[in-house]
């Protein structure tokens, strides 16, 4: 079941489900309506995680254009390359060590070795969430699911209000919170319409994206354009005046050369 092999994966139930609602995964249900992993399906889920792993963008993941062999011999090259660097600083340290036991200071070249695999202090970060006030957060909530089709997250609600919701862009998480002046959080409605920020999600097919919304009625401020800077896109309004741009990256430039 689903709480099984996230608990055994590390895998989250939120990503098990988003790969299926992208068709990269197809688990069966049984007569409850619950999840069944087979082994094809979790041999799947490896090649998956693994590519995303080796740097492989989630729009163009192919489960299926390796072979399972040729997969985990790129994992095994990565966890040795791994390993080979804990070897190394292994090696740094346990030097060091030799040193003081002999009674002899380590040199400062040493101890820059041992900083080095120490890594910084600094925080690093983990987890990007965007966060957009709105007025009417259910309205909102609904809207941002049926006109960008953006996966829907938790709604908690307080006295049957609605205090807080979550949408999904691909990977990433967006916070939908009250207008909150007090916070210094308002929508741009509250501000003439002037946006201080946009949001850029990245699409399959920004053209199709683009028709859906003007079905919808959506403002749009820039029909779909190929940009110098190697996408295709366009920007649009939300109900509370949020300026959004849906882009999908042009193809690389085809020179005659190359055919030569």
């Amino acid at each position: 079941m689903i709480g099984e092999v996230a608990a055994r994966t590390g895998v989250t139930e939120r990503t098990l489900r988003y790969y299926e609602e992208l068709g990269l995964l197809a688990p069966a249900r049984d007569d409850g309506g619950r999840r069944r992993y087979s082994h094809a399906v979790l041999d799947r889920l490896y090649r998956i995680r693994l590519l995303r792993r080796l740097g492989t963008r989630l729009g163009d993941l192919d489960p299926d254009a390796a072979d399972l062999r040729s997969l985990t011999r790129r994992h095994l090259a990565e966890l040795d390359a791994r390993l080979a660097e804990l070897a190394r600083q292994r090696e740094r340290v346990r030097a060091v060590e030799d040193r003081l036991l002999d009674g002899t200071a380590p040199s400062d070249e040493a101890l820059l070795d041992l900083l080095s695999g120490l890594g910084g202090d600094e925080a690093t970060p983990t987890r990007r969430i965007t966060l957009l006030a709105y007025r009417d957060l259910a309205a909102a909530h609904s809207w941002l699911i049926e006109v960008f089709g953006l996966a829907p997250g938790p709604v908690s609600r307080h006295d049957g209000q609605v205090v807080h919701a979550e949408v999904f862009a691909g990977d990433g998480v967006i916070w939908l919170h009250r207008e909150a002046p007090e916070h210094r959080l308002v929508p741009p409605l509250a501000l003439n319409g002037f946006c201080t920020a946009a949001l850029a999600v990245h699409v399959d097919d920004v053209d199709t994206h683009h028709a859906r919304a003007v079905a919808a009625g959506a403002v749009i401020t820039q029909p779909p354009t190929d940009q110098a800077y190697g996408y295709r896109e366009y920007s649009v309004l939300d109900p509370e005046g949020h300026l959004w741009s849906f882009q999908t990256p042009l193809p690389e430039p085809h020179h005659l050369e190359e055919d030569r």
